[in-house]
């Protein structure tokens, strides 16, 4: 009786798991509002007590993972990319992301730890899709950061009007590049 009031009292118990644990023993046994420790005594589960310990087990795990998930997304909640005015440009660059790119190196690591885990299969689609948003930021970060170096060692160079009547066809594509870079 003691495990069965364990499994009750899991947070990480969910109906999937009621009802694994109905189908051991062939009728619901999913607590309500009327469920009581004599009742459930009553029902003389204590055969299914192993299979019952194991399901509740594997449900801890899992509300684990899904903590961790939660926390992740959480950790996003309030993140800024801190853009400054470059000169007198008037035009703005991405600056300190050192805190953006260790969450997203951490993250990623640890979805693919959880993706990795036995017992991620209830949230096995969700940590799919937060691993490739991750990725997918990673990535945008790492071009702009490289666009936006290129960017601001070309800018000083070609504000030089000796440069610009010095080599005017560069200097018509570094303004193209220049005006879509202002854009963004």
């Amino acid at each position: 009786a003691v495990v069965s009031t364990q499994s009750t009292g899991n947070k990480g118990m969910r109906d999937r798991h009621w009802e694994q644990m109905s189908k051991i023993v062939e009728f619901s046994i999913k607590p309500d509002n009327d469920t009581t420790l004599r009742k459930m005594i009553d029902l003389n589960l204590e055969p299914y007590l192993e299979k019952f310990e194991a399901i509740s087990e594997a449900a801890t795990k899992e509300y684990g993972l899904e903590k961790a998930m939660a926390k992740m997304v959480e950790e996003w909640t309030d993140m800024e990319f801190i853009i400054l005015p470059y000169r007198e440009t008037g035009t703005y660059i991405l600056s300190s992301v050192d805190d953006v790119q260790n969450i997203l190196d951490d993250q990623i690591v640890k979805t693919q730890t959880m993706r990795g885990s036995p017992f991620i299969k209830p949230f096995e689609n969700e940590i799919r899709d937060w691993e490739e948003k991750l990725i997918t930021l990673q990535e945008i970060i790492d071009e702009w950061l490289k666009v936006q170096a290129t960017w601001l060692y070309l800018e000083p160079i070609f504000s030089s009007p000796d440069i610009m009547a010095q080599m005017p066809e560069e200097g018509r594509r570094f303004n193209a590049v220049d005006k879509n870079w202002r854009d963004i």
